[in-house]
């Protein structure tokens, strides 16, 4: 459950419908930099912030994009980072975003925002507001031409966009001097052709990545997510464990059908990937929609499963499990957005899934219930899940989102290792201080 792509989406540079901080280190694929920018005095006014992009990709994912964030005191109120735009061209292209400065309104935050290897160039950035109509005046620009490269990473917004796979520097195109933000060694988790493999399963091909040695280790993002969401911690799991990605179905590289999307379909579709690839046991990380997942798989397929971790997990629909305002919020994706494949998806989330807690008494498999405990998923949930499952333990995470993993990123880890690689234990207090 949960609208994990959204989150996802705007994290990577990235993410939207959770409000999380930003002060977090950059994913292991993208860099952005930026522009502070005062509109106080232009409450009311619109705004566009403009430039040329042009680029030489190593990777078919690699892609440059302008990003703009209006900040208030507190949040902001406006954020667009061009993710369903990405500029790939390898010939000039004008871009821009435009939008309006909303009510509290402190300053913008723009600049630039690379993904993968390749080179890319930004040249003619301007930012302007929109006085009267059609009388445009700058607020910030840049062509380059006195080498002043004034865009930084983690200046203004602690550590975000902050990647050492980048280097930007100014360079000449044609005569004209510009900027080139260079990114080399990155590995394109989701989009790893070396790695990456279909297999034919319910009539559709699934998308799976496979990585390092070890005791097999499952990872499933959440709704509308993609292997690509854990990219930060593939470089960590690679050490420990072979490490198996999977796009779940109509997401990702991962096929679809007509018929409508369950997630016993998915799992299913997990179920049969592993016996193709001969793995009769396997630890399982999901996270939201992909906790679904880990759960019934541990539940219908008991012997393939070793221990799950299962991050933001539901087991019902509707408002006992789940915040209201975030059920509300799926509802008008559904009644609002053109995108079928999303409305699916989230329909799926207001459909399912509908398994009674009874029916939990079924799993074997050790189980760690997790959430973070200012989550989309009430923690009386949660502790219902942890009281139903017989081999379970429990942990809500004190100051985190729905995106706790990725806010404390270094506890999330430990707390992973210390419930996969030890043995599995349930302390009684009762039979410490009972009589």
């Amino acid at each position: 459950m949960t609208h994990f792509i959204k989150y996802t989406c705007k994290f990577i540079a990235c993410l939207v419908l959770i409000n999380i901080s930003f002060s977090i280190q950059a994913q292991e694929n993208w860099a952005a930099y930026s522009k502070k920018i005062d509109v106080k005095p232009y409450i009311g006014k619109n705004f566009r912030f403009k430039t040329k992009i042009k680029t030489s990709a190593t990777a078919d994912s690699a892609a440059a994009r302008l990003w703009v964030r209006i900040d208030m005191t507190t949040g902001y109120n406006f954020f667009d980072n061009m993710q369903k735009r990405p500029v790939r061209s390898v010939e000039w292209k004008e871009v821009s975003i435009e939008g309006k400065i909303n009510e509290k309104s402190e300053y913008a935050v723009v600049g630039a925002l690379c993904e993968f290897n390749g080179k890319f160039y930004y040249d003619d950035l301007l930012f302007e507001i929109e006085n009267s109509p059609n009388n445009w005046t700058a607020l910030y620009a840049n062509n380059f031409e006195k080498n002043n490269d004034d865009l930084q990473a983690g200046i203004f917004i602690k550590d975000y966009g902050i990647n050492t796979h980048f280097k930007k520097s100014i360079t000449t195109q044609n005569t004209n001097h510009c900027l080139m933000i260079e990114g080399s060694g990155i590995i394109a988790y989701g989009h790893n052709k070396e790695t990456g493999h279909f297999a034919e399963v319910n009539g559709i091909k699934l998308y799976y990545e496979i990585y390092g040695n070890g005791q097999p280790l499952l990872v499933l993002h959440g709704n509308g997510g993609s292997i690509e969401n854990a990219s930060p911690f593939y470089p960590d799991l690679i050490k420990h464990y072979q490490v198996i990605a999977i796009d779940s179905r109509a997401q990702g590289n991962s096929t679809d059908t007509n018929e409508p999307l369950t997630y016993d379909k998915m799992t299913s579709d997990i179920n049969e990937l592993l016996t193709q690839l001969h793995i009769d046991s396997t630890y399982v990380w999901g996270q939201s929609d992909g906790a679904i997942l880990g759960i019934l798989l541990a539940k219908d397929y008991p012997k393939k499963v070793k221990k799950v971790l299962a991050f933001g997990s539901n087991m019902q629909p509707d408002s006992m499990a789940i915040f209201k305002w975030d059920i509300i919020a799926t509802q008008h994706i559904c009644e609002k957005s053109k995108d079928q494949t999303e409305v699916k998806l989230n329909r799926m989330m207001l459909d399912y899934p509908n398994v009674p807690y009874t029916e939990l008494k079924k799993i074997k498999a050790p189980v760690l219930i997790m959430q973070g405990d200012r989550d989309v998923i009430r923690p009386e949930h949660s502790l219902k899940l942890f009281q139903h499952i017989p081999n379970s333990q429990l942990c809500i995470l004190p100051g985190t989102t729905h995106g706790a993993c990725w806010e404390k990123q270094t506890m999330f880890l430990s707390i992973l290792h210390e419930f996969f690689d030890k043995p599995f234990t349930m302390p009684d207090s009762k039979e410490i201080y009972g009589e």
